[in-house]
């Protein structure tokens, strides 16, 4: 009875310590077509997990642009695509922000996330091909 109940203890603790060391959801937004997003807050580091999806192979087109939460001011580009896909984009300001999206022919998914710096360092973008 001991030997399980110190085993049932060491799963916790281990569930735990991944729990807390995973990156923090901040926002999710989900949609078609244009829209802006609700203002979110963040700190930085934090990373954009986007996805794109259609019923359509041509004609698709995405732009998204993260904007000032308070003033609508764009802030950058932070995509372009004419073809469906994911990815993954870090950032290193924090602040209040939404997220412009203007898409044809497509379902688009993103994902706000906060890092810790220890989780940032080992963040590796890819080259682009």
């Amino acid at each position: 009875m001991l030997r399980l109940s110190k085993f049932s203890i060491l799963c916790i603790l281990l569930t735990w310590n991944l729990a807390s060391s995973a990156p923090e959801l901040i926002a999710e937004f989900k949609g078609t077509g244009n829209q802006t997003t609700v203002e979110f807050s963040v700190t930085a580091p934090w990373i954009l997990d986007w996805r794109i999806n259609s019923d359509y192979n041509k004609m698709v087109s995405f732009d998204l642009d993260l904007v000032d939460g308070t003033t609508g001011v764009l802030q950058g580009n932070v995509l372009r695509a004419k073809a469906l896909g994911n990815g993954v984009r870090m950032f290193t300001t924090s602040g209040k922000y939404r997220f412009r999206i203007n898409a044809s022919f497509i379902r688009w998914h993103l994902k706000v996330q906060e890092l810790t710096n220890e989780e940032a360092e080992l963040y590796k973008p890819r080259r682009p091909r």
